[in-house]
């Protein structure tokens, strides 16, 4: 039945309390796209947002040495990168992106914070997560460092960071249907109330994928499903995935055309984490119970 499709309730409890985001933002197209993500969950959630900036700390000690150049463009003029225009330019980055913080959140009427930490990446980042209830990171490094595809930081977010996590890259954004995987089970419970929040606040579709593993109880899951949204006027369709592996999720979150995908951590193996990621084009929200 991949495509049966029926009104539900939505759940208005207080399970999901997700007060804080933390959001690390940089100048990069990805992390501005995060940004926006981010101040849209906020909204969904009716959560703070507090951005983070990182001065890193390699970058500054790369500069330091006698043979460090920065080539730029467009004139492709070479010089010599000195530790005083580096720590110029973190600081112009970092205003810039407290800047985008601001307009985003002043325009949604969002309470925000923002602060500025030097130090290694993505160990600041993980750090600042444990003092919120959900992070959201950009899947792409910042254009400093020249690396493309899925980012150290968000990787190392994904997998160990205790918390819930969006990821996020350039030129996507949330949007309808929510596609969720769900296979009835008590550690699912809270990524299908997450992401029918989400799906609610956008008066759109929510879809769930049954994984094969559990196909056999899927008129109860779908039974289940409508005794835990408890709001009305909320769509649900329901899809079973025609394999197992996270191909088939892959493959069903393209097909259902997602503007979110929304899954339990534990369903995610460590290892797997970055073909995961990088083989899905929408946001990604890796749900864990501990984030509430």
């Amino acid at each position: 039945m991949p495509n049966r499709e029926q009104e539900a309730v939505h759940e208005t409890g207080d399970e999901l309390a997700i007060r804080r985001i933390v959001i690390g933002l940089d100048t990069s197209r990805h992390s501005l796209a995060a940004l926006r993500a981010a101040a849209y969950l906020a909204r969904c959630l009716e959560a703070d947002l507090h951005g983070l900036f990182v001065e890193d700390v390699t970058l500054l000690r790369v500069a330091e040495l006698p043979v460090a150049r920065e080539t730029q463009f467009p004139f492709a003029r070479r010089s010599r990168l000195s530790p005083q225009r580096m720590r110029r330019q973190l600081r112009a980055q970092a205003e810039q992106a407290r800047r985008a913080l601001a307009r985003e959140c002043t325009e949604s009427g969002i309470e925000w914070s923002f602060e500025v930490v030097r130090g290694d990446v993505s160990a600041r980042v993980l750090e600042e997560a444990e003092n919120a209830d959900l992070l959201c990171v950009g899947r792409a490094s910042r254009p400093l460092t020249r690396r493309s595809g899925v980012g150290s930081t968000a990787i190392a977010a994904a997998g160990a960071v205790s918390r819930s996590v969006l990821l996020v890259s350039r030129d996507t954004e949330i949007k309808s249907p929510v596609v969720v995987l769900y296979d009835g089970s008590e550690e699912g419970k809270e990524a299908l109330l997450m992401a029918s929040r989400v799906a609610d606040h956008l008066e759109g579709l929510l879809s769930v994928v049954v994984p094969a593993s559990a196909v056999s109880s899927s008129e109860k899951i779908q039974e289940r499903i409508t005794g835990e949204l408890d709001g009305e006027g909320l769509l649900v369709r329901y899809r079973e995935l025609a394999g197992s592996g996270l191909r088939s999720l892959i493959n069903a979150a393209l097909t259902e055309g997602a503007g979110l995908l929304v899954l339990d951590r534990s369903y995610l193996p460590a290892d797997r984490l970055a073909d995961f990621v990088a083989g899905v084009d929408c946001p990604v929200l890796l749900v864990s119970r501990h984030s509430a």
